[in-house]
């Protein structure tokens, strides 16, 4: 049984650039079937109306996929996947409150990213939850991802994979292997238990580029606000002028949106390296 169990949809949105996630339930579900995933978890960013409305669709369509309602709850400290739930959790609540109305609800708790470089998982709180997710698709600097195994180990508990899938496109670069067993019940079992094993895949700089492109372009109008309302020159005209030519995509990637994929990359592997150097001191 192959389990995705950290993906977003377009009912994500970030701050600066509104849609974090750029494809629909639908598009995600019927993608994870696609590619034969047998269960898929709608892990939106403190919301499940996108798991639900995924639920519905593979109902209606009698999808061979398992819809499974979760959350990515911003907590005080950082991010927690509430796998198994039926509402919403507040944000903003401490780790142990988060914890405790997700396992009120009969879900489980999985410490997304503790360690990644945006510093927006819980850290050590991760000891916390239920389980550790210990790969992360989209910590392309790969020291997260170590550490977070190291700590999952250190202090024997269960460990999970996230394709952390903004994009349909992203779907099965961080799947989750378990027995057969395809209620919300066996998967929150499995987890708490530790009874899966992890398939890690880190995504192509292809898949990571067209990400950021659809982002920007379905998110146009609202970073060109951000834009004017907080940029000054030469920062307005030139992220301006940048915002124009992602109008431009879908179709040949521009050189310059490829070579700052590539700097962006070797930027976040430096400051990973220095960031964990300088926190175990």
């Amino acid at each position: 049984m192959l389990i995705e169990l950290h993906t977003h949809t377009n009912y994500s949105h970030g701050t600066k650039v509104f849609y974090d996630g750029i494809n629909t339930p639908a598009e995600m579900v019927k993608q994870a079937e696609k590619m034969g995933i047998n269960a898929i978890v709608i892990t939106d960013h403190d919301g499940i109306r996108g798991a639900l409305e995924a639920q519905r669709y593979a109902k209606k369509n009698n999808l061979d996929v398992k819809v499974v309602i979760g959350e990515e709850v911003t907590s005080s400290d950082g991010h927690i996947l509430g796998i198994g739930i039926q509402e919403t959790v507040p944000p903003k609540l401490s780790t142990q409150e988060t914890v405790d109305l997700i396992r009120d609800q009969g879900g489980v708790a999985i410490a997304a990213h503790p360690f990644d470089i945006k510093r927006v998982g819980i850290g050590k709180n991760a000891i916390h939850c239920d389980a550790v997710e210990v790969f992360n698709a989209q910590n392309l600097d790969r020291l997260s991802n170590f550490k977070a195994a190291h700590f999952a180990k250190d202090h024997k508990m269960s460990m999970t994979a996230g394709s952390d899938a903004h994009s349909a496109r992203m779907l099965g670069h961080g799947l989750n292997i378990a027995k057969k067993g395809y209620t919300d019940e066996d998967i929150i079992k499995y987890v708490r238990k530790g009874r899966i094993q992890i398939k890690p895949r880190y995504p192509s700089m292809e898949v990571v580029t067209d990400l950021a492109l659809n982002r920007l372009k379905m998110s146009s109008d609202y970073i060109g606000k951000y834009i004017e309302d907080n940029y000054s020159w030469p920062k307005r005209p030139i992220s301006k002028g940048m915002l124009k030519m992602v109008d431009l995509y879908p179709g040949k990637i521009s050189p310059v949106f490829r070579a700052f994929s590539y700097f962006s990359l070797a930027n976040i592997i430096v400051y990973s390296v220095l960031h964990h150097a300088f926190e175990r001191r």
